[in-house]
C-alpha cells in the first residue's frame, strides 16, 4: 500500500507520517509512505500511489489542483485533505476526497478516515453474461462507473468499455453492496468514487457521463454522497 504525504510544513509532514505508522503498527499493516513538501515532486516521482494526504495551501500548486492531477494518473487513488480554512470544502468534494481534516488533525477521525480509504481500494470482482453471446466477464467492481437499465437490458459502463447484459438492475444492486456504490434514480447505479461535478438534480461521472438525480432519490443519495464523503 503506498501513501503520499504533502504538505508544505514539515512539523505536518511528520505528525501525518507518525500518526500513519502508528495506524499501521496497531493493524499490523505494511504502508510505503513517501514524503513531500511540493506538490510537483509528487508528480514527477514514479511511483503509483494508492492513497495521498494532501495539504489544500501550498505555494507554486495547491493540494486541489495536485490532487486533480494525481486523479487523472490514478482514478482510483484516495485523496485525503489537510487544511486550517473550511471554506476549501467546496473543492475537495468535487474532487471526491474520502476526508477533508482541519488542522490539528484528530487521531480517532484520521484513524477512521485511513480505515474508510484502505476500504476502498478492493479488487472485488462481479461476473455476469453479455446479452449477445452469454459470454461471461468477471471484472473488479472498483472499475465500475455506473450501471443502467435500458427497457430489456442492462448497461455496464467501466472505466474502459461498455457492456449489455440482460440481468436486472435488481441483480447488481445485490451485488454492488460496498459504500462506493448508490442509487441517484431508479434506473441507475452509480460509483461514487467517479463523481466529477454533483448538484441536487444531477451529476457527472468521470468528467463525461451526466445521470440524473431524481426528485424522489435527492434526500437519500444526497445523504449517501455526503456519509461517503465523511468516510463513515
Amino acid at each position: 500500500m503506498k501513501i503520499a504525504i504533502c504538505d508544505d510544513n514539515l512539523n505536518i509532514v511528520d505528525e501525518v507520517k507518525n500518526l500513519l505508522d502508528e495506524y499501521a503498527l496497531s493493524k499490523n499493516l505494511s504502508l510505503d509512505i513517501s514524503t513531500f513538501n511540493d506538490g510537483q515532486a509528487v508528480l514527477e516521482s514514479d511511483e503509483r500511489f494508492n492513497i495521498a494526504v494532501l495539504d489544500v495551501e501550498m505555494p507554486n500548486m495547491d493540494g486541489i489542483k495536485l490532487g486533480e492531477a494525481l486523479r487523472k494518473q490514478n482514478k482510483q487513488i484516495v485523496l485525503i485533505y489537510l487544511t486550517a480554512h473550511s471554506q476549501y470544502l467546496d473543492s475537495a468534494l468535487n474532487l471526491n476526497a474520502t476526508r477533508f481534516f482541519e488542522k490539528p488533525i484528530d487521531k480517532a477521525r484520521f484513524f477512521n478516515g485511513i480505515d474508510n480509504a484502505l476500504e476502498r481500494i478492493d479488487n472485488s470482482s462481479i461476473s455476469f453474461y453479455i446479452r449477445d453471446d452469454k459470454t461471461q466477464v468477471r471484472i473488479s467492481a472498483e472499475n465500475i462507473v455506473y450501471v443502467e437499465t435500458e427497457r430489456r437490458k442492462t448497461k455496464i459502463v467501466t472505466d474502459e468499455k461498455e457492456y449489455y447484459t440482460t440481468h436486472t438492475l435488481d441483480y447488481f444492486k445485490g451485488r454492488l453492496v460496498s459504500s462506493v456504490f448508490a442509487q441517484p434514480h431508479k434506473s441507475y447505479i452509480v460509483n461514487l468514487n467517479y463523481i466529477t461535478a454533483y448538484e441536487r438534480t444531477g451529476i457527472v461521472l468521470d468528467d463525461k457521463y451526466k445521470i440524473p438525480v431524481s426528485r424522489s432519490k435527492q434526500t437519500e443519495f444526497h445523504t449517501a454522497f455526503i456519509r461517503f464523503m465523511e468516510g463513515k
